[in-house]
């Protein structure tokens, strides 16, 4: 009986599912990393729902990607994204650090106007804490998203079809 809830209590936290897409490279990156431009409709079986990708204006999700087989720009690829829509997922990690942040500001707050004579009202600086702390914590999330992106970052596991520049150049 243990088992099976530590099982449960485990694909609660972490569940997870490997989508497959295909794609094309269309900008390669510094650390083995290129932009892959796709068309397909994954994104409506992910946790994520499309909140992984940027809108490319044209139709296509662009996928940032690690590049391990070295693909080049025009190769025809398919990728592995692993998804999770569990509780500690980032999207919803964000929602729960921010509240947490945000209670702890306000706790912060009162507690200073409570014992230091500052002549602004308990709940004033309260709010103002826990809006700065609010605010920070967002900041934090907006700019060091880059450090997010790359715990679930998509995988290029097979070149399909190699663009026709490329095979040239290898030819000569």
């Amino acid at each position: 009986m243990k088992s099976v809830l530590t099982t449960y209590w485990q694909q609660l936290l972490h569940p997870q599912k490997i989508l497959s897409e295909t794609g094309t490279v269309i900008e390669l990156r510094p650390k083995r990393l290129a932009l892959v431009a796709c068309a397909g409709g994954s994104c409506s079986g992910c946790g994520a729902a499309g909140n992984c990708c940027q809108g490319g204006g044209d139709g296509q999700r662009r996928l940032l990607a690690d590049n391990l087989p070295q693909a080049r720009v025009g190769d025809r690829v398919r990728l592995e994204i692993e998804t999770s829509a569990g509780l500690l997922d980032s999207s919803n990690l964000l929602y729960i650090v921010a509240f947490i942040m945000l209670a702890l500001g306000l706790a912060l707050g009162y507690g200073i106007a409570s014992l230091l004579p500052v002549g602004v009202p308990a709940a004033l600086l309260a709010l103002l804490i826990g809006t700065a702390f609010l605010v920070g914590t967002f900041g934090v999330f907006r700019f060091g998203r880059q450090a997010v992106v790359q715990t679930a970052l998509a995988r290029i596991v097979e070149i399909i079809e190699i663009a026709p520049e490329t095979s040239s150049r290898q030819d000569g």
